[in-house]
């Protein structure tokens, strides 16, 4: 329907306002809530003739307060999420902080963080983890370093200054990305960044399938600093959400397919390390016979280790944090896996399980305590044909897929610490036995008709 906006309420202005039959019951933090209330609209030219603004707008009442809101978009899932997050800039900011961001003056729309303090104001302000914040600003870099064109005309060898940590090559490079300023990306440069970043794979299939994951690696990442649980917490002027108009699509699933002897591993594991480097030896029995992630591994001790009932206790402590709620679980352990805890565990004189250095908590980088024996263990398991990238991640994959095997993919899930089971199924477990179709009287017929022949 069209109706005659009040005058009071803003510019002589008509609007068209799509209302659905069935309006979402959703709370006002989700965006489908959200979807119901916009609307489209419309203006009178000079000539009198009714013309419609492509983009979504919103009317929010709030605090005594109402306004219109242009949400830049005239796609309605984009535009109900900006809606969300408007809201939810109000009722935590209030109506000053959220029409500066959302809503500038034309004088104030310029005014925006550089990538640098967009980065700094997280790393002080937000609930993200250092050691994520700097996976995440790495990513943030690179796509703006693109972007920008930072390395465009520079030899091939200048560019790898970007790496010199001791002469300065590195920091140089860091602070030419850190001073463009965080509106360079928007939806547009994204979605051209994520296309030239693929196309560099040219035609080989398997590059490409590579390049698309990365992609949606970096896109997802880069996506959660602009998450409204953590912007809304930052003091820097920010501009629109970039990611509004971006659709990461997911590649198809990496399905586990398993090139590991698991016995002939052991076997050869105890022949070869037992005695060369125990600590390799103990390392391959704690990844594949239960199931560790390599920080679970690093970080765990003598008490978590229930020799009495068999099980490995997998908690939060002073030294280590799950990756997941989920990933807290009990593992039950083979006869054969306690008697070589047991061994292992009367030689030690150390708190934890594996021998190494001290514990960095705080670390914002991927430290390990045993890094000397993690290294050595990836290069034994280069030498028996395990040729995946990440080698020691794949002992995790093959205990997995066994357990799927004796016992079903909900005992592997629980093994594995999954909170959803569709991440074990299709990342996590291997066809192990033959599953043949076999119509017996469809054989047994041609069997006869060869006799007959003959």
């Amino acid at each position: 329907m069209i109706t005659q906006q009040d005058m009071k309420n803003g510019p002589e202005m008509v609007q068209l306002v799509v209302q659905p039959k069935i309006v979402s019951r959703s709370s006002k933090t989700h965006p489908e809530y959200w979807k119901a209330r916009l609307v489209r609209r419309s203006y009178r030219n000079k000539e009198g003739k009714l013309l419609e603004i492509p983009e979504w707008h919103v009317r929010i009442a709030i605090l005594k307060r109402r306004q219109w809101f242009n949400l830049g978009t005239p796609n309605q899932s984009t535009a109900a999420t900006k809606a969300r997050d408007i809201y939810l800039s109000l009722t935590s900011q209030g109506w000053d902080k959220t029409l500066e961001r959302f809503k500038p003056s034309p004088g104030e729309k310029a005014d925006c963080c550089t990538v640098g303090e967009f980065i700094k104001n997280i790393e002080t302000s937000s609930h993200l983890r250092p050691i994520t914040i700097r996976r995440y600003a790495v990513k943030l870099r690179k796509m703006i370093s693109d972007i920008a064109g930072l390395e465009d005309g520079i030899k091939e060898k200048t560019k790898f200054s970007k790496y010199d940590y001791v002469n300065g090559g590195r920091e140089s490079w860091r602070l030419k990305v850190e001073s463009q300023k965080l509106n360079i990306l928007n939806a547009e440069s994204i979605n051209r960044w994520r296309n030239e970043y693929i196309a560099k794979s040219n035609n080989d299939p398997l590059k490409r399938k590579s390049a698309e994951r990365s992609a949606a690696s970096y896109l997802r990442c880069i996506r959660a600093l602009f998450a409204p649980d953590v912007t809304l917490a930052l003091q820097v002027p920010l501009p629109t959400n970039p990611f509004l108009g971006v659709k990461i699509k997911e590649p198809a699933v990496m399905r586990y397919h398993s090139s590991i002897d698991p016995e002939l591993l052991l076997i050869s594991g105890k022949r070869e390390l037992i005695k060369k480097d125990s600590q390799q030896y103990l390392a391959l029995c704690l990844c594949l016979y239960g199931g560790l992630r390599r920080k679970e591994a690093d970080l765990l001790t003598w008490s978590q280790v229930k020799l009495e009932t068999g099980e490995l206790e997998i908690r939060r402590t002073i030294y280590f944090e799950p990756k997941t709620e989920d990933s807290q679980r009990n593992i039950d352990l083979s006869s054969e896996a306690i008697e070589i805890l047991r061994d292992f565990k009367a030689k030690s004189e150390s708190e934890f399980v594996l021998d190494g250095n001290d514990p960095r908590p705080n670390a914002t980088y991927e430290y390990y305590r045993a890094d000397r024996t993690w290294r050595k263990l990836n290069e034994w398991l280069r030498k028996k044909g395990v040729k995946d990238t990440k080698a020691i991640h794949m002992l995790r994959k093959e205990s997995g897929s066994i357990m799927a095997s004796n016992f079903g993919i909900e005992d592997a899930r629980q093994h594995l610490g999954h909170g959803d089971i569709r991440t074990t199924s299709s990342h996590y477990v291997s066809k192990k036995a033959r599953r043949e179709v076999i119509i017996k009287n469809v054989t047994d017929q041609l069997n006869l008709n060869k006799s007959d022949v003959l």
